[in-house]
């Protein structure tokens, strides 16, 4: 009982305050030109059960990426039309208590390494809501870092995956990586397994700039006079194909949005 209400209140905090705090400044930085956004109109505010696949060009992107459904996500009782249909009957305040609990499926799950972004104590606020994976671990733990993702993706929530495996600078090192006038390190194909296995949209995003803010290997101090681009992809689904055709279909998206103006 002790640690339902642990796990509930940690959600309720992360969700009521924290969330809120990081997406006001987001909004803060879009407004002065340090965030700019490429065709937002594209992202699925209200899509139950989604994937949202990106690169990963430093530690800043699992920060930012999961507050693109803000305000929306995590309020989202506040947006819904049901107000604009009051009714004083059951049915009613029944519809309206689901759109209470429905910010527990548009929050996106991520997939922190475990050791150094989901054990550490400063990290116990998101262990609720993310999945970690143990890079280092077996075989049989990545695994289970799979089927987790799948069970939220049945139960209708979205997860935020960075099919490269980590961030890029380390994977284009690996075999496999894609590199032109944007790099990609080589994809790892669990997302497109997820997506094959649930037949979740996948929504692909493009990210610039993040490693100049946040320079990778140099201390973590914000550089705010570089700015962070975000593109959002047309999203879709993909059935019918291999697994490897599928993650190589990622890979082409990736990289077409990341030509796009």
């Amino acid at each position: 009982m002790k640690g339902k209400l642990f796990t509930e209140g940690r959600f309720l905090l992360v969700n009521y305050f924290l969330v809120p705090l990081l997406g006001i400044i987001i909004c803060l930085l879009e407004a002065f030109g340090r965030i700019r956004f490429v065709r937002f109109d594209r992202f699925p505010i209200w899509e139950e059960k989604m994937i949202i696949v990106a690169n990963h060009p430093s530690l800043l992107e699992p920060l930012l990426l999961p507050l693109m459904g803000f305000p929306w996500m995590n309020f989202p009782w506040v947006f819904s039309p049901l107000w604009t249909q009051v009714r004083f009957s059951f049915r009613w305040f029944k519809d309206l208590r689901k759109e209470f609990v429905l910010q527990r499926k548009l929050v996106p799950a991520n997939v922190p390494d475990k050791q150094n972004f989901y054990d550490p104590p400063y990290m116990g606020l998101f262990q609720g809501i993310n999945v970690p994976v143990d890079r280092n671990g077996s075989a049989g733990g990545r695994i289970g870092t799979v089927l987790a993702l799948k069970k939220i993706l049945e139960d209708g929530g979205r997860v935020l995956i960075f099919p490269e495996g980590g961030r890029t600078l380390k994977a284009v090192q690996r075999p496999g990586g894609i590199n032109n006038s944007e790099k990609l390190g080589g994809l790892k194909d669990g997302a497109a397994w997820l997506a094959l296995k649930t037949g979740a949209r996948i929504v692909p995003v493009w990210v610039q700039g993040t490693d100049k803010v946040l320079p990778n290997g140099k201390f973590p101090f914000p550089r705010l006079n570089h700015r962070i681009t975000i593109k959002i992809g047309e999203p879709f689904r993909m059935e019918g194909i291999t697994r490897q055709e599928a993650t190589a279909e990622i890979a082409r998206v990736l990289l077409s949005l990341a030509g796009e103006k």
